[in-house]
């Protein structure tokens, strides 16, 4: 009896003790379970801290740097979008970008860039400027220095945004009045009176530009009207589905972009009986006025007008036009050079042995042109024209003009180039009576002292190979203020320049090709009246 008694405490004992250890593990374990969410939403407040930016004071700068620095994913109407550096040397040069200094004692890397859409400046009411050499290379000539683009947020409506400027290669407020656009479709000029502050030094122009914006808090800025490889390469898509137009990549440049060339004919008409045309532009990357010359030119050539008016007749002629010849040098946001080694390209027309081809280290985007017009003269039909379109710094009522390399009865080139330099007076008469009257000017080339045969540009090959039968010669806009117009010269009047250009190619073919006009309109050969053209 009293065996099964103990027994029976033993086993309510047993249980007793099995229900406190398992209300004691519960108990330790809510409360680690209570700790660990403690932890976790302390971790949570944390990480979320953390997270939050404190806000930027006015005055502070971002540092940009270049990984950070890409390309907008989509083209823009006006803007070239800045392509990052496809080779080593350019990527060492990007390392080299030129301070934009703010009020404060920040620094923000940028270079000259082509399209600023991704390397903004904001926040400030000052900010200075300073233009750098193209690729940072000390050696090049200080007039090189003449593109800056850039973009504004924040800006304040109240209150004026100041800029200093400083170093630019062209010295004069005469010349450099630059522009402005809440859009970067519709561009325009400042006034003078928002150019203050002026000085020379050291062969540099400095000077500020003090505005107050209207109510966009975003503004883009440039030195002139930008034409960018985006605005090119949109505009050429307009051209897929025109009847009289093709586009094609006759090669690519240093650093893989397409060298394209526009063909404009009427295809429908066998060639054999046509004339060819060559012009090329934008061979330095900040003269973008070529570039609107060079579109107005396209547009008129395949619009309905010149179908009807026949100004230019395209089962006469065939056009070959390549809009941007330096398309490595427009993307970096260079004045003058190409980014890998700084060449001019310009200068790199050198003969071989023979006055046909080029030597062998020519530079692709030469040897692209070479190669393409070598190979149309040899298949025929023949060159008439060969224009090579620039855009210049000029001084105040400086119209546009043609380099001639010519002068009458230079014993050098004999009756030849008598002729030639009588056909470039000519086509300055003819371009004049489509452009403002009295406005195209013949001036001598630069060098001007030196042969033809021993200077390094385009004409100088097409002259060693064609003399007179092709007039080969250089046509250069002026971005300032134009005698014709008294006014400064806006992107409007170069595309207009550029459809002047068209018809008085199609009058240039009728005049010396075709002979088909009537007797009063019959060219003068009075060398006389021709040289009221020229300027020495």
């Amino acid at each position: 009896m009293n065996y099964h008694l103990q027994e029976n405490r033993s086993r309510l004992l047993r249980k007793v003790l099995v229900i406190f250890s398992v209300l004691l593990l519960f108990t330790i374990s809510l409360d680690s379970q209570t700790k660990t969410d403690e932890l976790k939403s302390a971790k949570k407040k944390t990480t979320k801290t953390t997270k939050k930016k404190k806000p930027k004071k006015k005055s502070d700068t971002l540092l940009i740097e270049e990984s950070s620095i890409k390309p907008p994913l989509t083209m823009d109407s006006s803007l070239k979008d800045f392509e990052s550096s496809k080779t080593t040397r350019s990527k060492k040069i990007l390392k080299k970008e030129q301070s934009v200094k703010g009020v404060v004692d920040k620094t923000k890397l940028r270079t000259n860039i082509s399209d600023p859409e991704d390397d903004s400046m904001s926040g400030m009411l000052e900010w200075k400027i300073i233009l750098r050499d193209d690729n940072c290379n000390l050696e090049l000539p200080s007039r090189y220095r003449n593109w800056w683009y850039i973009r504004l947020d924040g800006v304040n409506n109240n209150v004026p945004t100041t800029l200093n400027i400083e170093g630019d290669g062209f010295p004069g407020k005469s010349v450099v009045i630059p522009v402005y656009s809440y859009d970067r479709i519709n561009w325009h000029r400042l006034s003078p009176e928002e150019i203050v502050n002026t000085s020379t030094k050291d062969n540099y122009f400095n000077y500020s530009i003090q505005k107050i914006f209207d109510s966009s808090s975003t503004v883009w800025l440039a030195r002139y009207y930008p034409y960018s490889l985006s605005r090119l390469e949109k505009f050429l898509k307009t051209l897929d589905k025109n009847p009289y137009a093709r586009v094609e990549k006759i090669g690519n440049s240093t650093q893989g972009n397409p060298i394209n060339m526009v063909t404009i004919t009427d295809f429908k008409v066998d060639d054999k009986n046509k004339k060819r045309i060559w012009i090329h532009a934008r061979t330095h990357p900040s003269e973008t006025g070529s570039s609107f010359v060079v579109e107005g030119l396209i547009k008129h050539l395949v619009s309905d007008c010149n179908a009807a008016c026949k100004e230019a007749d395209l089962t006469k002629l065939i056009f070959h036009i390549v809009p941007m010849v330096n398309p490595d040098g427009v993307a970096m946001g260079n004045a003058r050079v190409t980014p890998d080694n700084s060449l001019d390209l310009e200068r790199t027309w050198m003969k071989s042995s023979n006055n046909f081809d080029l030597v062998e280290d020519t530079p692709p985007e030469t040897k692209a042109i070479h190669s393409t017009i070598v190979r149309l003269a040899k298949k025929g039909p023949e060159f008439i024209i060969a224009l090579n379109i620039h855009s210049k710094n000029a001084y105040p009522n400086w119209r546009n003009f043609l380099y001639t390399n010519f002068k009458d009865s230079k014993p050098e080139y004999g009756e030849q180039g008598d002729s030639l330099f009588k056909k470039q007076l000519d086509f300055a008469k003819i371009l004049t009576s489509y452009y403002c009257g009295d406005t195209i000017n013949v001036r001598d080339s630069e060098e001007s002292g030196k042969l033809t045969e021993k200077k390094h540009f385009p004409e100088m090959w097409w002259w060693l190979n064609f003399k007179d039968s092709v007039m080969a010669v250089t046509l250069e806009t002026v971005t300032g203020q134009n005698g014709c117009f008294e006014e400064w010269i806006t992107y409007q009047d170069q595309l207009l320049l550029g459809e002047s250009l068209a018809k008085a190619c199609g009058i240039y073919y009728k005049y010396y090709i075709s002979k088909d006009y009537f007797k009063y309109q019959r060219r003068s050969d009075d060398i006389e009246d021709l040289m009221k053209f020229y300027i020495k």
